[in-house]
This record gives structure tokens, C-alpha cells and sequence, in this order.
């Protein structure tokens, strides 16, 4: 009976085994899927960090105009968001066709 037994053994380690190998091939794939999702994203948050010290700056210089001339302040933050509006209707336009 332990010959049969260890057989068996060997035969589920065996098994086992493989279904380990194809496993971590699975990941490996599924990982570089996943790198090539997030790609875009990780290059648009670098690009954003890299500018992170001029926008805290200019958001500082924005919020002490926002201050001082409130309405003014009102109709140019209207007018940056309709533009970017248009920008994006132009855009999802171009990329249709």
C-alpha cells in the first residue's frame, strides 16, 4: 500500500505542480494586460505631478484674485469652463469620425 501511496502522491504533486506553473503564467499575462490599461492614466498623473508646484502657485495667485475682485473672478472662472466645454465637444467631434 505505500507504494501506491506515494505514487499517488507523486501523481498530485505533480499535478499540482503544473496547475502552479500555469497559474503564474496567467498573472504574468494579466500584469502586463494591466500595465497596459493603466498606462495612459500613469503617464497623465506624472504629468500632473510634474506641474504640481505651478498649480498650487497659481491656484494660490487665483483664490487672492477670487478674493479681491469676486465678481470678476465669477465671470472669467464661467468663461474657463465654457471654453473647456467647447474643447470637449470639438474633441469627442474630431475623435468620432
Amino acid at each position: 500500500m505505500s507504494k501506491s501511496g506515494d505514487r499517488q502522491r507523486k501523481l498530485r504533486k505533480q499535478q499540482l505542480l503544473k496547475e502552479i506553473q500555469q497559474q503564474r503564467q496567467l498573472l504574468a499575462t494579466y500584469s502586463q494586460n494591466w500595465l497596459k490599461m493603466t498606462q495612459p492614466y500613469d503617464k497623465g498623473w506624472q504629468t500632473f505631478i510634474t506641474f504640481k508646484p505651478y498649480v498650487a502657485i497659481g491656484s494660490g495667485l487665483a483664490l487672492l484674485y477670487g478674493l479681491r475682485h469676486p465678481r470678476q473672478f465669477y465671470h472669467w472662472s464661467r468663461r474657463i469652463i465654457n471654453i473647456f466645454g467647447i474643447i470637449k465637444i470639438v474633441r469627442n467631434t474630431l475623435y468620432k469620425n
